[in-house]
């Protein structure tokens, strides 16, 4: 006797659903649990109904939508990310818009300050990419979509999402080595960790770089400068610098959270009498282009905002076609990238 077709009824036995639900899941139409997705595509894989609808290219038609004409919710905290004026979201938006049309695809953007209840039109809309850090109940409310999502810059546990990030940690240890390396032994991260996860991965790579030079005492208390990432950060900064030269606890050199914090500590320090790198070496974090041509040039870790964007749309793509599998973290490496504002220390 000859192997039985795997047909979609086949799948719908096996599973337990009905055929109507298996060939919403297998064509990623809305309407089915992630839960009952999963499972029915996790079937039609071990059944190998895949590869009986193989092409003559050898690719899979099953499970499969088409991406061109289809459209991507792109979720924006606001809609000043849009704009080239915002130097990092700006660049990390254009990527996606150029990875999109790529794709010949359209886009549709919101943002989270928009009431989700009000549902967006799903016609023909294949996948969501979130951009920055959104709150817990947009990100809740984007799951009712049962649609894949893709987060550029941001995870949360009760997500079943893609991840796009730099590797913000790494990016951090290889920048505080160096500085050790020159010979810097008093170091200080500023930046208010729970900001965001970029931060608090930027803070642990710093520690790490730090602990594993035998500088055991690198805490909270004495290496972190915590300040809140608003519009009074140049006043809290003056109440931390009058407070370590009260207390003689200046270091020989700061590691920034980003550039845009970086360039605001070496204006305050100025502002007070002090020279970079004179007297304090400090980097940053990001390569902004508003930083061009300014002195001193700012030494930091370059991220390929462009780059980020297109990479979440490719990532979109592939997990559209590829739902089965579980969530990933994507890590971009970026060079770094040393300039003026650094040097040995001159003094202890």
């Amino acid at each position: 006797m000859g192997q039985k077709k795997i047909t979609m009824q086949v799948i719908a036995d096996t599973v337990g659903v009905s055929k109507y639900v298996v060939s919403k899941t297998l064509n990623s139409k809305p309407g089915v649990s992630e839960t009952t997705r999963q499972k029915i595509l996790f079937t039609a894989k071990q059944l190998g109904y895949f590869k009986e609808r193989e092409n003559g290219n050898g690719q899979s038609n099953s499970g499969s939508i088409e991406v061109e004409n289809g459209y991507i919710l792109v979720v924006l905290p606001n809609y000043e990310y849009q704009s080239i004026s915002y130097t990092y979201w700006g660049a990390v938006f254009q990527g996606l818009s150029v990875g999109i049309q790529s794709k010949k695809a359209g886009m549709i953007v919101i943002t989270s300050e928009m009431d989700l209840t009000k549902k967006v039109d799903v016609t023909n809309l294949i996948g969501i990419i979130t951009v920055g850090t959104l709150d817990e109940q947009t990100l809740i409310s984007l799951t009712d979509y049962q649609l894949p999502i893709v987060m550029v810059d941001h995870e949360d546990k009760l997500m079943q999402a893609d991840s796009i990030f730099m590797d913000n940690q790494n990016g951090v240890e290889r920048m505080t080595n160096h500085l050790i390396g020159l010979g810097h032994k008093q170091i200080m991260f500023v930046g208010q960790i729970n900001y965001s996860r970029s931060f608090y991965d930027r803070w642990m790579g710093f520690r790490k770089a730090m602990e594993q030079a035998g500088f055991d005492e690198c805490t909270k208390e004495n290496a972190l400068i915590d300040i809140r990432y608003n519009d009074d950060f140049e006043i809290y900064l003056q109440e931390k610098i009058n407070e370590m030269m009260r207390k003689k606890t200046l270091p020989t050199a700061f590691v920034c959270a980003n550039d845009h914090i970086a360039r605001r500590v070496i204006d305050q320090f100025q502002l007070n009498g002090y020279k970079v790198p004179e007297d304090f070496s400090v980097t940053g974090f990001d390569m902004l282009d508003e930083e061009e041509g300014k002195t001193p040039s700012l030494t930091t870790v370059q991220v390929l905002k462009q780059v980020i964007g297109q990479r979440a749309v490719d990532r979109l793509v592939w997990r559209i076609q590829h739902t089965e599998y579980p969530p990933e973290k994507i890590l971009i490496i970026g060079d770094m990238h040393i300039k003026e504002s650094i040097d040995k220390p001159k003094r202890d």
